[in-house]
């Protein structure tokens, strides 16, 4: 909800007891509530119930004889950009969305605005005429507008390569060529894509995004990459400090670029294919691993047993999923939460993606022979309280690592399993004693990233019945109250160029946590099977990610479709 001038607040509250849609008695507990809470009267108005935004307008609407706008199907032009930037206009939350002649459309949230009509006039020279809008359709109204300014600010801002001194720098490619690599890369980075394609086929050639967990072809950059193929993979080779005459065997290569005041990190691979050779780049933002643990959309009880086992002194926690599900945000963000000067951490991955302040980052390099295994032996002799080793691919380093956490040290490591019970059987079917595995491992965190249905375009998705909900676990009751949602496509969700959007606006973390109980070592010392250990672990308040996907899908922030691309039962 937006945040209002106290002033305002207190109008809308005032009109709502005149009108009858708050009590006196209410009032008095709100303004206690919100001197004890910190929080503004208006907001713990709506954290008790008393009052919502619809309630608001209805009432703003009725008391003053005001039409109401509904401002999500307002198209933004520039005429309104431009007004819309006036502080004055910003400071006292009044929205112009339309102008017609010399008639200018303002949407206001409060009746204390009604007196500034004639200030209004002789600032924008045009005549006011009144709308009630609702508080939060003010507040994605705005949102948008400050998309739209995002847009237009990021077209003008330069994209610069982070150099570092060079004897020898070889000679530059045309600059239609190099101003080609730098706008893919640009665009990219400001859809928050996470992967950049660039492929060559028999007839033509095409760059795709990876947005949101999903491929996405850029057919604007499709016509001069076909005519320029060659010239564009040798200004990648450039800087990326690759072999340019090098064209038979695969190269992997890296770059460093500031953008918008921030630096961010491609990690380039070219593969030689029949008809040319393949480039994909791996977009490392160096603040995405910056967040808290609580915005990772942990349920309440997940997050506790979490925070449990990450404040212990010692045992082993495995994040599990499949490649881009957010294992290594996960991590960093664990990493970040527990760091303090006190402690000694220490990391080894393959490759360091983002650079963790007060923290040891250590490069894996199978290439010479320095593994996960002889990074952990090493750590071992470094007094580390914490280590996070990349990802466990073999019994000599899982054995290490469930060592150690049985030694006075916190481990953090990665595997890829389908979900948190099937990991232990993995970690079975390595060679690993059970002994270790029931004593060291503490918790297991299971992941998928699915893309949230975007809250502006949703409608009913008429094209799932009760009986395709049964199937995915609901029972006959719920199946026949519950309502999916998709989304259509609309300018928020739009992206990339295109004038109506995928439906989908974002992503979230769907999440299921195994907490290694009494229980559970018991049926690992006698070697239950994934399904045994399923049912212990269910017993003792284990919750599904399929659970979480469920009640995801009864809120409409997650699609039947997007359920079964990510939450689909093997």
């Amino acid at each position: 909800m937006i945040k209002l001038d106290e002033s305002s607040e207190q109008n809308i509250l005032n009109m709502l007891v005149d009108h009858k849609a708050l009590t006196s008695q209410q009032l008095k507990q709100i303004q206690t509530l919100s001197e004890e809470g910190g929080k503004s009267k208006l907001t713990t108005a709506f954290e008790l119930n008393l009052t919502n935004s619809a309630t608001i307008l209805k009432v703003l609407s009725e008391s003053y004889s005001l039409p109401s706008i509904e401002l999500k199907k307002i198209v933004i032009t520039d005429q309104i950009r431009k007004i819309a930037s006036l502080r004055y206009l910003k400071e006292n939350t009044i929205v112009p969305f339309e102008i017609t002649g010399e008639i200018v459309k303002l949407a206001i949230t409060d009746a204390s605005k009604l007196g500034l009509i004639k200030n209004i006039k002789n600032l924008i020279q045009l005549n006011p005429e009144l709308y009630a809008a609702s508080l939060d359709d003010i507040e994605s109204f705005n949102q948008r507008l400050e998309n739209k300014r995002t847009n237009e600010s990021f077209k003008n801002k330069k994209l610069e390569q982070v150099k570092k001194k060079e004897k020898n720098v070889p000679v530059e490619v045309e600059s239609d060529v190099i101003a080609f690599g730098d706008n893919v890369i640009k665009e990219a980075i400001s859809l928050e894509a996470s992967d950049i394609h660039i492929e060559p086929f028999k007839n033509t050639c095409q760059v795709r995004f990876r947005i949101d967990g999903v491929l996405r072809t850029m057919d604007k950059f499709t016509k001069f990459l076909t005519q320029n193929y060659n010239a564009v993979v040798t200004r990648i080779k450039i800087i990326s400090k690759l072999d340019i005459a090098e064209r038979r065997v695969p190269q992997d290569g890296g770059s460093t670029f500031s953008f918008d005041k921030k630096e961010v990190d491609l990690r380039i691979s070219i593969l030689p294919t029949k008809n040319n050779e393949r480039i994909v780049m791996r977009i490392l933002n160096k603040e995405a691993g910056a967040q808290n643990l609580d915005d990772l959309g942990f349920q309440d009880d997940d997050l506790n047993s979490l925070n449990e086992a990450i404040n212990s002194p010692q045992g082993m926690i495995l994040v599990t999923g499949p490649t881009g599900s957010g294992k290594t945000t996960t991590l960093y963000t664990i990493l970040q939460t527990i760091n303090k000067p006190s402690m000694n951490i220490l990391t080894a991955e393959d490759p360091v993606e983002y650079e963790l302040e007060g923290i040891g980052q250590v490069q894996v390099r199978e290439d010479i022979g320095y593994t996960f295994e002889s990074a952990l032996r090493s750590f071992l002799r470094q007094d580390p309280e914490v280590i996070l080793v990349g990802e466990i691919r073999d019994k000599a380093t899982v054995d290490i690592a469930l060592k150690a956490a049985l030694t006075g040290h916190l481990v953090f490591s990665t595997i890829h399993t389908n979900d948190a019970p099937s990991t232990i059987t993995r970690l079975q079917n390595m060679g690993t004693p059970d002994y270790l595995i029931s004593a060291a491992c503490t918790l297991i965190v299971a992941q998928r990233l699915a893309r949230k249905t975007c809250p502006d375009c949703r409608v009913p998705d008429e094209k799932i019945n009760p009986k395709v909900l049964s199937s995915i676990g609901f029972t006959p009751e719920q199946a026949s109250r519950i309502k999916p949602v998709i989304g259509k496509g609309c300018e928020t969700c739009a992206s990339g160029g295109m004038e109506v959007g995928s439906g989908y606006k974002g992503r979230m973390g769907i999440y299921e946590i195994l907490k290694i109980t009494k229980n559970l070592k018991g049926a690992i010392l006698r070697k239950a099977t994934t399904q045994e250990l399923k049912e212990v672990a269910l017993k003792d308040n284990f919750r599904p990610m399929q659970d979480m996907g469920r009640e995801l899908l009864l809120t409409g922030d997650l699609s039947f479709a997007e359920y079964q691309r990510v939450l689909a039962l093997e």
